[in-house]
């Protein structure tokens, strides 16, 4: 008998980064685990006010998180939930999430919690006041009767402030997709558009711009690089809020770096991949990350991984030799310092490499990651 799923993330839209990435993931390997899975989200960050969420199949849309706690929107949560077998509720701080938790407590349906790192210090001090209002009134119960806490690492787990004594938890690491082409052949496509670029090495931010993820450490660090690597280019792959493409657009200016920094804005699909496969090297000095999927498709793409300790996989790549732990006590130095150790040594670079792909290979693959979460959605329900 196929066990029915709901997984309830507050956006779906590809804007909002990683959760709708392992919500769609996670759905699409249901099936082969024997579950039929659906989702409830919110129209938050579409251009349609949901539209095009609500007509695919499988997907239900509440106009904003505000109607999923009272009225008709309540009730249509309400009803979503009492179909299912088990809820996997996806990050935390949402009202829809905290409608569905209690929806699923009020129907006795067991249910899981992603916090997606939302647990970890840095996210609980943004906007302190509000969470720890939040918390007494309504995400403390969200938590406590969550029948498991899953975290995409020991990290994750182990900075999770906000557990109780006695939570249950799991670790289950995320998974990155595999290169669509063999990386030769997507580096050629990308150096076709930028023959500019032909034989330069090539450092690579690939997300969210997002001051969390301190891109300004990335082109402050670069006169230094410049100076040992006159060739080197900086690419920044991805959006981000007008100030900050602005800021960072003014701070390569006043640097005097020309095109050694270019903003390139979003890829996706196999633009994406073209880009990743050109790299030399990967970095993100961000202050907190509790899993990083674009890190994981750069190791799963061949490219060395530099970043900080605030990354909860930062363990992972530094034991593999895929990878570099940068020094949070010089942000700006140690990103210069292991960038130009980095590109003066090529054997070490191409080593690192296969440590990459062989550790992504074995340890992030969603195939893997869907396969354990369902595994752990049957000892859920076993116990309830």
């Amino acid at each position: 008998m196929t066990r029915r799923v709901l997984h309830v993330t507050p956006y779906l839209d590809a804007a909002a980064g990683g959760p709708p990435v392992v919500v769609e993931r996670l759905a699409e390997g249901a099936d082969p685990n024997g579950y039929a899975a659906r989702i409830l989200t919110s129209a938050a960050l579409t251009e349609d006010g949901g539209a095009a969420l609500g007509r695919r199949h499988g997907v239900a849309v509440v106009p904003s998180q505000a109607r999923a706690i009272f009225g008709s929107g309540q009730r249509r949560v309400a009803e979503i939930v009492r179909a299912v077998d088990i809820v996997h509720l996806h990050t935390l701080w949402s009202p829809l999430v905290a409608a569905a938790a209690a929806a699923a407590r009020r129907a006795g349906v067991p249910y899981v919690l992603s916090p997606h790192g939302m647990a970890a210090p840095w996210s609980t001090r943004q906007k302190s006041l509000r969470k720890r209002i939040y918390w007494g009134l309504v995400e403390r119960r969200t938590v406590a009767n969550a029948a498991r806490v899953v975290f995409t690492s020991a990290a994750e787990r182990d900075q999770a402030t906000l557990l109780e004594a006695g939570a249950r938890t799991a670790v289950i690491p995320l998974g990155a997709d595999a290169p669509p082409a063999p990386r030769a052949e997507l580096a050629a496509a990308f150096l076709a558009e930028h023959p500019d670029l032909v034989g330069r090495p090539l450092l690579l931010f690939l997300g969210r711009l997002h001051p969390k993820k301190r891109p300004e450490a990335l082109v402050a660090a670069m006169p230094a690089i410049l100076t040992a690597v006159p060739n080197a280019v900086l690419l920044f792959v991805g959006g981000g809020e007008r100030r900050i493409v602005q800021a960072l657009t003014r701070q390569a200016q006043e640097l005097g770096l020309g095109s050694s920094v270019r903003l390139l804005g979003p890829r996706t699909g196999v633009c994406k991949w073209r880009v990743l496969a050109a790299a030399s090297l990967f970095t993100l000095p961000s202050q907190q990350e509790n899993f990083a999927i674009a890190a994981a498709e750069a190791l799963r793409s061949g490219v060395p991984v530099l970043t900080t300790r605030q990354v909860d996989i930062w363990q992972e790549i530094v034991a593999a030799d895929a990878g570099r732990a940068l020094d949070e006590t010089d942000i700006v130095g140690s990103i210069a310092r292991e960038v130009v150790a980095l590109l003066g040594d090529g054997a070490a670079a191409a080593a690192m490499s296969e440590n990459a792909v062989r550790l992504a290979e074995s340890t992030f693959t969603w195939h893997r990651c869907a396969e354990r979460t369902h595994v752990l959605y049957d000892e859920v329900r076993a116990d309830a």
